[in-house]
């Protein structure tokens, strides 16, 4: 058998490893989210380094921190994407060395849940992007 592939016990069916859909953090529980995102930065090999990218993050797509991470990462790097984990993890994928070289504007919709969520973490996260010079829409 194919090494990349694994026989489910439980339903004997043949499946490969590869994550394949965006979100599947979202079953996970919250205390589970931190261990997603250290698979998401040792699965992450960005081979094109991306310049002046819109990215755009909907407040209703999670509901902590740590989801908030999970959006982001897959927003900017697709499918189980990584691009931090947190505020110090952030400002070092801003350095141009996470396949991005520069974003241009974050239109964050939903935005005031996401600061009630967040509280003083949200007002942070947007002055690491404003520190970047990236241009934040809320929305």
């Amino acid at each position: 058998m194919d090494k990349s592939k694994r026989v489910s016990k439980s339903s004997g069916y043949e499946t490969n490893n590869e994550i394949n859909e965006k979100n599947i953090w979202k079953s996970f529980k919250k205390d589970e989210l931190q261990g997603w995102l250290v698979y998401a930065l040792h699965a992450h090999n960005p081979k094109i380094n991306r310049e002046n990218i819109s990215i755009q993050i909907d407040g209703n797509e999670f509901h902590s921190l740590d989801g908030f991470f999970c959006t982001l990462g897959e927003e900017i790097h697709g499918v189980s994407g990584y691009f931090g984990r947190s505020l110090y993890a952030l400002y070092d994928c801003l350095r141009e060395d996470f396949g991005v070289k520069s974003i241009s504007e974050l239109n964050w919709i939903n935005h005031k849940r996401s600061k009630k969520i967040l509280k003083t973490k949200f007002i942070q996260i947007v002055q690491i992007f404003e520190d970047h010079n990236i241009k934040v829409l809320l929305n």
